[in-house]
C-alpha cells in the first residue's frame, strides 16, 4: 500500500497562475458570470456559509473562492512540511498495468449495443412485462408492479466480476466501464445498472464524507480494497462557525488539484464507454447522481468519533448549533451533480447517528430536525432521495414517518427489515439487505433460504428491492449473488 501522493507539476502550474497578472484579470472578469451561473444551479449563500463561514472572501463565485482556497492551503501546507522526506513527497502513481489487452472487440461492443437499443423492454428476467425503471418507480409509490426489484450495489465486486484489479478498476475509466459490463453479463443484469468510476467517489472536489480533499486515503498496487485513514482535526465549533468547513480540507501540499485533473479525464472516458457499454440506460433507475451527508456524518469523521460521542453527552448544543449552520449548504452542494446531469436521484447518506450508536433521545433532541429538514430541502427541489442507511436504524423507525411519503428508497444495512416492513410500508419503499457475511460465506442453500424469506415477506405487497445490504463484498462467490437473482425469479412474482 502507499499514499495517493502525486501530481508535482500542480506546484508548478500553482506558482505560474499566482505571477501572472493576466490570471489574476481573469479570474475578475469571469467572478460575476461564474456567480451568476452558480445561482442558476441553487449554490447560494448557505454554500458559502458552509465552505467559509463567516470569512471574507475575494470573490462573489464560490467556485473562485474555493480554488483560491486550495491555492493557499497547498503553500501553507508546503511552509509546515518543508521538512518532509522528498522521496515520499514525489511518489509517483505507478503506471496501471496494461489491462487493454483484456478489452472487448469495438464490434463485438457496437453490435451489442445496437441490439440493445432495439429493445423497448428489456428483459433481466424471463417474463418481465415492464422496464426497470418502471418497476422500481412503482415500487416506491407503493402501485402494482410485475416483480420483486433486485438491485445488489456491486461496489467492489464489480472489478473481481469484472476481470480487472481494483486499482485499475479505480484509475482507468475505460476498464472500469467494462469491468461493469462483464459484470452485468456474468449475471444477466439487474433492475440497477452497475456503473460507477469509484474515483468519482472519493474525489469530490467539495467537502462530503470520503472525500480526499477532507480524509486520508491509501490506494492498493493491485488487488487489495483501498483504505481510509479518519484523522482527527484540532477544530474546535467556534473555528466551524468562523471558517466553516474550510479548515478541514487538505491539498497534500497541492498534489490533489491536479490528480483531481487527471481524474476528471479518466471520468469522462467512463462516461464515453458506459454509453457505448450502456445504450439504454434511460430504462434502469440509476442508484444515486449525488450525495447528500447530514452534517453529524462529518463531524463525526473530521473531528474524531471520540470527541462526537462525547459532544453528544457533554456539548450538546454546540453540536447541534453546528448542524444546523451547515445542513443547508451541504444540500445545496450535494443536489448539484444531480442538476448538472440532468438527474434526479440523490444519495442521502447517514451512519454515525444510528441506533448503533446514540440513544434514541440523543437523535431526537441533536439531530432529527437537521436529518427531516435537509430531506424536505431536496424533495422540494424535485428530487428523490437514496436513503443510503449504514448501521442498525431499528430503534429510530417510527422517525421515518415524518419524512416525505414516497419520497425514494431506503436501502437499509443493519436495519431489522421485517420492522421496517411493519412500521413503513407504504410510506417509503425498503431495499435491503442480504448480509454481506452470507453472500461471501453463506452457502447457496442459506442464500435461497433469506432471499425467500425477504421476498415472501418484505415484499408482499409491493415496495420492496431485494439488494445487499451496503455493498456486495469483493470475495461473494458468482454462485451466491446468481443464487439471490434465482429467488426473484422463483418467489417475487405478483
Amino acid at each position: 500500500m502507499f499514499n495517493i501522493n502525486l501530481s508535482n507539476e500542480w506546484d508548478e502550474l500553482i506558482e505560474t497562475i499566482e505571477k501572472s497578472a493576466a490570471a489574476s484579470a481573469g479570474y475578475r472578469l469571469i467572478d460575476p458570470v461564474l456567480a451568476a451561473w452558480e445561482r442558476s444551479v441553487g449554490l447560494g449563500e448557505d454554500t458559502r456559509r458552509v465552505l467559509f463561514g463567516k470569512k471574507q472572501l475575494p470573490f462573489d463565485s464560490s467556485i473562485l473562492n474555493y480554488v483560491d482556497f486550495l491555492k493557499g492551503k497547498a503553500r501553507e501546507e508546503k511552509e509546515i512540511e518543508v521538512g518532509t522526506d522528498e522521496s515520499t513527497r514525489r511518489t509517483k502513481l505507478k503506471k496501471c498495468p496494461d489491462g487493454r489487452k483484456k478489452t472487448d472487440s469495438l464490434f463485438d461492443r457496437i453490435n451489442t449495443a445496437v441490439s440493445e437499443v432495439a429493445e423497448d423492454t428489456p428483459k433481466i428476467l424471463p417474463g418481465d412485462a415492464m422496464t426497470p425503471r418502471e418497476r422500481i418507480d412503482r415500487h416506491v409509490r407503493f402501485e402494482p408492479a410485475d416483480r420483486v426489484a433486485f438491485a445488489p450495489l456491486l461496489g467492489f465486486h464489480t472489478p473481481r466480476a469484472g476481470g480487472v484489479s481494483v486499482r485499475e478498476y479505480m484509475t482507468d475509466g475505460k476498464l472500469a466501464a467494462l469491468a461493469a459490463r462483464r459484470a452485468w453479463d456474468l449475471y444477466g443484469g439487474f433492475d440497477m445498472l452497475p456503473v460507477n468510476f469509484p474515483m468519482g467517489y472519493v474525489f469530490p472536489l467539495v467537502p462530503e464524507s470520503h472525500s480526499r480533499f477532507c480524509a486520508k486515503w491509501f490506494l492498493p498496487a493491485d488487488d487489495d480494497l483501498p483504505k481510509m485513514d479518519e484523522q482527527p482535526r484540532p477544530v474546535d465549533y467556534d473555528v466551524i462557525r468562523e471558517e466553516g468547513l474550510s479548515p478541514f480540507i487538505r491539498t497534500e501540499r497541492g498534489a490533489l488539484p491536479g490528480e483531481f485533473l487527471r481524474m476528471a479525464g479518466q471520468g469522462a472516458v467512463f462516461a464515453a464507454e458506459t454509453a457505448l457499454n450502456f445504450p439504454r440506460a434511460d430504462l434502469f433507475q440509476p442508484y444515486a447522481l449525488g450525495v447528500i451527508n447530514h452534517p453529524a456524518d462529518l463531524l463525526s469523521m473530521w473531528l474524531g468519533f471520540e470527541k462526537f460521542m462525547t459532544d453528544c453527552a457533554l456539548d450538546p448544543v454546540k453540536l447541534r448549533e453546528a448542524c444546523e449552520r451547515l445542513a443547508p449548504g451541504l444540500v445545496e452542494l450535494g443536489l448539484l451533480t444531480g442538476r448538472l446531469s440532468g438527474g434526479k436521484q440523490i444519495l442521502y447518506g447517514v451512519s454515525r447517528i444510528s441506533g448503533s450508536w446514540i440513544s434514541r433521545k440523543m437523535f431526537d433532541d441533536l439531530f432529527a430536525g437537521v436529518f427531516k429538514s435537509q430531506v424536505e430541502q431536496a424533495v422540494d427541489s424535485g428530487f428523490s432521495l437514496t436513503y443510503h442507511l449504514d448501521n442498525d436504524y431499528t430503534p429510530l423507525l417510527d422517525f421515518f414517518l415524518e419524512l416525505p411519503k414516497q419520497s425514494g428508497y431506503m436501502h437499509l444495512d443493519q436495519t431489522d427489515l421485517f420492522k421496517a416492513k411493519e412500521v413503513l410500508h407504504g410510506h417509503l419503499c425498503l431495499m435491503g439487505n442480504l448480509h454481506p457475511g452470507l453472500l461471501a460465506a453463506g452457502s447457496e442453500a442459506d442464500v435461497t433460504a433469506q432471499c425467500e424469506r425477504l421476498i415472501k415477506e418484505v415484499g408482499a405487497g409491493g415496495g420492496f428491492i431485494l439488494a445487499s445490504a451496503c455493498e456486495v463484498p469483493i470475495n461473494t462467490p458468482v454462485e451466491n449473488l446468481k443464487a439471490a437473482k434465482s429467488a426473484v425469479d422463483r418467489w417475487g412474482w405478483y
